[in-house]
């Protein structure tokens, strides 16, 4: 599997949140075990990609972001909207304020989908009655410059999520 096939499996387009874990499996679903392997490989080295100070800064202003299993729920979805989302992101967090597509719950943003990293797995051992190896990138340290939780600081480095977002997270 080439990366260029995973983002074309990966990237889910018009579903809610709560849809997503359902599409990416039944793309699987055809795959051999070789190459969910290799999906599930690609997928942990996405996230660890996006595993830093930097990027979980822009979540925390975005949604609230506090939490390792928050943080991994909000890298699924920013994986979920694909290469050109994901890439702009990591090198330039701010811009995911650029999103118009961002999901609500109590009228707040909640852009996350749980479980997402753990698809390709769960298809593997249902298939194989026998588990695949599984990354968790809470277990890794992040990376980076630990952001600063003040409004200066914050507004600074997020100007475009702080304006679009810091009052409503």
């Amino acid at each position: 599997m080439n990366i260029e096939t995973f983002w074309s499996l990966v990237t889910v387009e018009n579903t809610t949140p709560s849809e997503v874990n359902a599409v990416l499996k039944s793309r699987l679903d055809s795959l051999t075990n070789e190459d969910l392997q290799a999906f599930d490989e690609l997928y942990s080295r996405q996230l660890k990609q996006l595993w830093d100070w930097s990027c979980w800064g822009a979540a925390y202003v975005m949604c609230g972001c506090n939490s390792e299993y928050d943080y991994l729920d909000f890298c699924n979805w920013v994986i979920s909207k694909g290469k050109d989302v994901y890439d702009s992101f990591k090198n330039t967090p701010d811009s995911i304020a650029s999103l118009s597509d961002v999901p609500l719950k109590d009228e707040l943003p909640y852009p996350y989908i749980d479980e997402m990293d753990l698809v390709a797995g769960l298809l593997y051992e249902e298939k194989n009655q026998d588990e695949l190896v599984h990354f968790n990138v809470v277990n890794v340290p992040v990376t980076g410059k630990k952001f600063k939780n003040n409004k200066k600081a914050l507004k600074g480095t997020y100007p475009n999520l702080f304006d679009k977002y810091w009052f409503k997270a």
